[in-house]
């Protein structure tokens, strides 16, 4: 589980208050994001000529945003930025203290976030022979995309191939004027706003309701979707998609079922009756916010 949070703004002048406006209220969103993974937090500015910056370090969001480095990249936002994108890390595979594990993630051209995992990763890098650079799973959704002939064959050919989780966000600094989002079967939510005439997104509602952007519109996105945004217009295109199946081999008795509520496939795994958790939610709550980073498993 990871946290997404981002924005895509329409290409327009604004003034220096609304700029730090947006920059605030998605610093909040990724904040808020950190309950979903506080291994690492990430973004990337990515301005309308495809020129970028990114910054990730190995630290949950609340100390992430008092970095000296962290604020001097985020106070870069101005009127050429179209796309503020965002991820805290849950990590599973690679070691967060390794920066490359981390998201965003940069193949080549381009430059994209993860929330989920991919079972078939090192199938996957064989197959299309494609050079590896980092250990994180996630790398081989974004090479997948680099090393494809198109959009569409990407689309069509490779991303069927994926098993496991996805929810992605990415840009193609060759493609510049647009975003793309796929939500296949995790969750995913976006909104309009249009005090600011942008896009925002997030893998919960809680996390976009954090950027405290006033009113906003709700933009339902239904699962196995792939939306491209256009930045000069923000209108945006819908195409359905599909991926492979999660192949499950650490619990024989992990069960699937769609949950409508999120737009999103979830796994549960059969319990011994009447067996009492080592630890509540409540309880789970309480160490995210423990200070000393010991409040989600480590990863060596």
């Amino acid at each position: 589980m990871c946290g997404l949070a981002g924005v895509i703004l329409k290409q327009k002048n604004r003034n220096t208050e609304a700029l730090k406006n947006v920059s605030v209220s998605f610093s909040k969103m990724l904040t808020a994001a950190n309950i979903r993974g506080g291994h690492a937090t990430g973004f990337a500015l990515i301005d309308k000529y495809g020129d970028y910056v990114i910054c990730k370090k190995p630290k949950e969001a609340y100390e992430f945003f008092d970095d000296k480095e962290v604020k001097d990249n985020i106070d870069l936002v101005y009127d050429g930025i179209t796309t503020i994108m965002g991820h805290t890390r849950y990590a599973t595979l690679g070691s967060p203290s390794v920066n490359k594990n981390n998201h965003p993630i940069r193949t080549g051209q381009t430059i994209g976030t993860h929330n989920g995992s991919i079972s078939n990763h090192k199938e996957l890098f064989h197959k299309y022979d494609m050079k590896r650079y980092a250990q994180v799973d996630s790398e081989a959704i974004f090479r997948l995309y680099e090393t494809s002939n198109s959009v569409d064959d990407f689309l069509t050919n490779r991303l069927p191939r994926v098993q496991g989780r996805v929810a992605i966000v990415w840009a193609d600094l060759e493609r510049p004027n647009y975003v793309y989002m796929i939500k296949a079967n995790n969750p995913i939510q976006m909104a309009y706003v249009p005090e600011f005439d942008c896009f925002v997104y997030g893998s919960t509602d809680s996390i976009i309701d954090a950027g405290f952007w006033g009113e906003y519109e709700p933009i339902n996105i239904a699962a196995n979707t792939m939306i491209r945004i256009n930045t000069k217009t923000l209108n945006f295109d819908i195409k359905k998609i599909e991926i492979s199946k999660p192949k499950f081999k650490r619990y024989k008795k992990l069960k699937s079922y769609y949950n409508e509520k999120i737009g999103a496939y979830e796994e549960v795994i059969d319990t011994i009756p009447n067996f009492v958790p080592r630890f509540s939610y409540s309880d789970q709550l309480k160490m995210f916010k423990a200070s000393d980073g010991s409040k989600i498993r480590k990863v060596k």
